[in-house]
């Protein structure tokens, strides 16, 4: 062999791969033909046009181009007559023209007016919406917003407005109530004071005589169940609950509004079905509202605002349905102090989410001038402060909120804070203002000409919620009907009262509205027991009322 010769590699491979190849192969290319099927479009064959051998060529092509320029000179008549269509219609709207009379220069400036004002009303909503005060925090008080909102007053039949209960009327859009008013004079408005489990129930009592002067008010509490479906409500009036129902987790008011809502259903002869639209600030319950209504979770839930940014159509039964809207924030609401500033505000009716506030420090001077400092001191557990640093510094060191460097994180402790606000750890709730006050006949018959009920409904609906109000005990009031049952059945047994006396249960004595089974069950057994008692004693009644002597010769 020759130096530097080398054996040649062969080329032969194994037939396993070989065969692995040639099927990855046929594999590809099956796949190149189904993507090309998909992709090719079958090309239409082109007009060959008139052929050269056909007689009278010059003729028809003479035709066809007639033909088109007639098509031309059509459209651009039709063009020219949908312009003056247009410019015929826009006369008419703006002056109003009349054919039979002729209008003269008082009904022109009246026209004039109108539409100035409705113009100026128009700006003057655009102008409420808060846009630059806020430094672009992303919350749902946008222009397209407002036009959805807009949608729902127009599609529904009734409008129930939700409130926060801590603060009505800094949560009432008082905007949106004259918009409905001047366009939609005919549909009805429901104020829903929620979340009435953060305040004490003498302030609620005082907020719903504030407001029922002017629209028909209910208290509700939202459920905040967490499971998806069979949310649970009590037949419990909010102002006769006990504190352990209020602080649960259950629905409160439920009954009192549905009854409200298929009264003026039944009244106003719906066939199809009755639009309910939920308008109202960011977060102060909307979608809980209806979510508690339907008993399932069917809108999204969440702490922070601008949650529901479109509209949401849910059906409650056959003949009435829901419409959730997204909040919207009004900037002229309020009147904003020097002191304060309107993102503030805000960010205090839970109208902004915190976590994107550029500066979560200024409402906190807005908290220490609402809440007495003794009860913050107590709720943090912590030493004497005397100014806003004093009392960030003293939590970010309670906290262990320390950023790099070992300063104290004053911007987190000031989030902790807004949350807690927002949350209802730190509790306040504000004042109505003092107003005359009104008759309730005046009341009973503004709200049953409205909502279609009878008087004793509605009178029903009010005494139920301001009875507690001037009574000591409200739970005595709620077991009037069972002690009634009680003492008709002890009048009866006139002659085993005194048997049955020490078996008798005392029900006004009982605390807590709700009747538990347990204490059923009993009432139930002491009302058989004296029935049986009852029955014992009339038999026995009639056997000594026999006055006849005994007779030895009878039986002996």
């Amino acid at each position: 062999m020759t130096k530097g010769f080398h054996k040649k590699q062969s080329k032969r491979i194994p037939a396993k791969r070989r065969y692995k190849i040639e099927k990855k192969v046929r594999e590809h290319n099956r796949k190149l033909k189904k993507e090309l099927k998909r992709k090719v479009h079958r090309n239409r064959r082109k007009d060959p046009g008139i052929p050269n051998s056909l007689p009278f060529k010059e003729k028809i092509l003479n035709d066809v181009q007639e033909y088109k320029k007639r098509n031309e000179e059509l459209k651009e008549m039709m063009r020219i007559q949908a312009k003056q269509n247009r410019k015929n219609s826009n006369d008419k709207s703006k002056f109003a023209v009349n054919p039979d009379k002729n209008l003269e220069l008082a009904e022109l400036l009246k026209h004039a007016e109108t539409r100035s004002i409705e113009f100026e009303n128009r700006a003057k909503q655009e102008e409420y919406i808060v846009q630059s005060d806020v430094d672009d925090v992303s919350c749902s008080n946008s222009k397209t917003f407002l036009k959805s909102v807009h949608k729902v007053i127009e599609e529904s039949d009734v409008i129930i407005e939700v409130l926060d209960a801590r603060d009505p009327l800094g949560t009432r859009c008082f905007e949106l109530e004259d918009h409905i008013h001047r366009n939609f004079p005919d549909k009805k408005i429901i104020l829903l004071i929620n979340k009435c489990d953060l305040v004490p129930r003498e302030n609620l009592i005082d907020w719903l005589k504030y407001l029922r002067k002017s629209y028909l008010t209910l208290p509700f509490k939202a459920c905040t169940q967490a499971q998806k479906q069979h949310l649970s409500s009590s037949k419990v009036n909010v102002l006769v609950s006990s504190d352990d129902l209020l602080k649960s987790s259950r629905c409160l008011g439920i009954d009192v509004l549905m009854k409200v809502l298929n009264k003026n259903c039944h009244s106003c002869n719906v066939k199809t079905s009755m639009t309910i639209g939920i308008i109202g600030f960011p977060n102060v319950g909307k979608s809980s509202v209806i979510n508690s209504l339907k008993r399932s979770s069917v809108c999204n839930v969440a702490p922070t605002p601008g949650l529901t940014r479109s509209i949401q159509t849910v059906a409650l039964d056959k003949k009435i349905k829901i419409i959730d809207s997204p909040g919207i924030v009004f900037a002229k609401n309020h009147s904003v102090s020097e002191t304060e500033s309107w993102s503030s505000i805000l960010a205090l009716r839970n109208a902004l989410n915190v976590d994107q506030l550029q500066d979560p420090i200024a409402p906190i001077q807005t908290i220490l001038n609402k809440v007495n400092r003794g009860k913050l001191k107590e709720i943090y557990e912590i030493d004497h402060f005397e100014n806003v640093e004093q009392f960030l510094q003293s939590l970010a060191k309670r906290f262990g909120k320390i950023s790099k460097g070992g300063k104290l994180d004053l911007i987190a402790v000031a989030k902790k804070i807004l949350n807690d606000w927002n949350c209802g750890r730190i509790k306040y709730y504000t004042v109505p203002p003092d107003s005359s006050t009104e008759s309730d006949v005046k009341l009973v018959d503004k709200f049953s000409e409205e909502f279609n009920l009878d008087s004793v409904t509605i009178k029903e609906l009010m005494s139920i919620d301001l009875d507690p109000y001037t009574s000591k005990d409200s739970n005595v009031l709620a077991l009037k009907s069972l002690t009634e049952i009680q003492t008709t059945s002890s009048k009866r047994s006139n002659q085993s009262q005194s048997s049955s006396n020490d078996n008798d249960v005392e029900m006004e004595d009982i605390a807590g509205m709700q009747l538990n089974k347990e204490l059923r069950n009993r009432f139930k057994k002491t009302k058989k027991q004296k029935k049986k008692e009852i029955k014992l004693t009339n038999r026995f009644e009639q056997t000594i009322s026999i006055d006849e002597d005994y007779d030895f010769n009878d039986y002996f």
